[in-house]
């Protein structure tokens, strides 16, 4: 019976609920989002993806067993490829952006923030704390896409996302590193696992900011190159 990663999302109850309530979301199902604010979305979350990978790699080096090192690494790219091979290279297609392209776009502030936080937890710290960092971005999607298949969509490209996270390969990937994350709780010092708390909190929060980011239009205030 899970105890330590239900703890971590009965405790992050409040931020899910708010990332439901969140207008982009709501936007997804009513059909009210304005497609280039998505377009954006698209773009920087495949900036993110790239990043999010390193960090997912360092967390795996650290891990206490030649299995979990393998779960870990198989589950995260079965993960990645599920999105990135379903949704963003047909996105990308469809809006005429190729991979080249992709690398003239700026992270924004947000998508620089969290994912500098991802890599620098999952170098500093131990397993379960870097593990706990990028569980959020796995986890959160999930359960977003399996609420929101439930609303539906009137714009085919949203469904197309929403059906993307509700999917069950999609879902079995995430359920394995969840259940590796139970598994090392298991041995984790009380200081580790009060740690693994606080980033998968952080990483949760990051993940509202990461679409509340998008529907404010948020850039640099000052150029990035001189």
């Amino acid at each position: 019976m899970p105890v330590f990663t239900a703890q971590l999302w009965r405790g992050n109850a409040d931020v899910y609920a708010a990332i439901l309530e969140h207008p982009f979301l709501t936007g997804l199902t009513d059909g009210t989002l304005k497609m280039e604010t998505f377009r954006e979305y698209i773009v920087q979350d495949a900036l993110y993806l790239g990043r999010f990978a390193r960090a997912v790699s360092l967390v795996g080096a650290k891990a206490p067993d030649d299995d979990s090192a393998l779960t870990l690494i198989s589950a995260s790219k079965d993960a990645l490829s599920v999105e990135r091979a379903s949704l963003h290279d047909f996105l990308l297609a469809e809006w005429g952006i190729s991979p080249a392209d992709i690398s003239n776009y700026s992270m924004s502030p947000i998508n620089r923030a969290y994912t500098d936080f991802l890599i620098a937890t999952a170098y500093e710290k131990p397993f379960l704390t870097g593990l706990s960092a990028i569980l959020p971005c796995f986890w959160v999607y999930l359960e977003v896409g399996k609420e929101l298949v439930k609303r539906g969509s009137t714009v085919e490209t949203y469904r197309r996302w929403i059906e993307t996270y509700s999917s069950p390969g999609y879902e079995e990937a995430v359920r394995k590193i969840i259940a590796l994350a139970e598994k090392a709780s298991e041995t984790a010092s009380v200081a580790e696992l009060d740690d693994s708390r606080l980033v998968f909190r952080l990483s949760a929060i990051y993940e509202y900011l990461f679409w509340d980011s998008i529907s404010r239009g948020e850039r640099w205030p000052l150029p990035l190159r001189s």
